[in-house]
């Protein structure tokens, strides 16, 4: 007859292995794919204004569809920095823009709504992949007023995106720790700029 000792370490055996089982199912097959990223970004001038034109790579995981559905709000930032180059020194930092959306679903109309959490201005969507497609593109955003950058200086740009995980309930925060489908940075995409 087994002891308790032993039958304690067969109980940890068999719940660590099924728990390793678990997380290899709850990890998506793609962990590995993109699924946040800047394609492209390019700011150009208009009337003595600098404005962000951006092209993102935003696939969002079943789990997160079926949530926003469900009530959660996802949040998107993104987050533009310009700095000054400098030789033999940090580069400088000269100005930053947060720009904020948010995604949700109204059960009652059953359409999905993006709101731009900087202006508040929103806009609905029969489905969620073209309230999606309203975030990937980002057209003539005001970033800067061009007489703030000396023409004789250097400069560079750096654009990414985040989807904000602290906008869920804590305790989805706890469940979807293990999956990682909420938190979601890009890569910072650089690029020279020309005042």
């Amino acid at each position: 007859m087994p002891g308790r000792g032993s039958i304690a370490a067969t109980f940890r055996r068999q719940l660590v292995g099924g728990l390793c089982v678990w997380l290899t199912l709850a990890v998506p097959a793609y962990a590995d794919e993109e699924r946040l990223g800047v394609r492209s970004a390019a700011i150009e001038t208009a009337q003595g204004v600098l404005l962000l034109n951006a092209e993102f790579d935003i696939v969002l995981p079943d789990g997160a569809r079926r949530a926003i559905r469900d009530g959660v709000e996802l949040t998107l930032d993104i987050d533009l920095r310009l700095y000054r180059e400098r030789s033999f020194w940090l580069d400088d930092s000269v100005a930053s823009l947060a720009q904020r959306y948010e995604v949700s679903f109204h059960a009652l109309t059953e359409r999905y709504i993006v709101r731009n959490l900087n202006s508040d201005a929103q806009s609905t969507y029969a489905t969620l992949d073209e309230a999606l497609d309203q975030l990937r593109s980002i057209h003539s955003l005001p970033v800067l007023d061009r007489s703030l950058l000396d023409p004789d200086e250097r400069y560079e740009a750096r654009l990414r995106a985040i989807i904000d995980v602290h906008t869920l309930p804590g305790s989805l925060r706890v469940v979807l720790f293990w999956t990682d489908d909420w938190e979601q940075h890009s890569d910072w995409y650089e690029w020279p700029l020309k005042p």
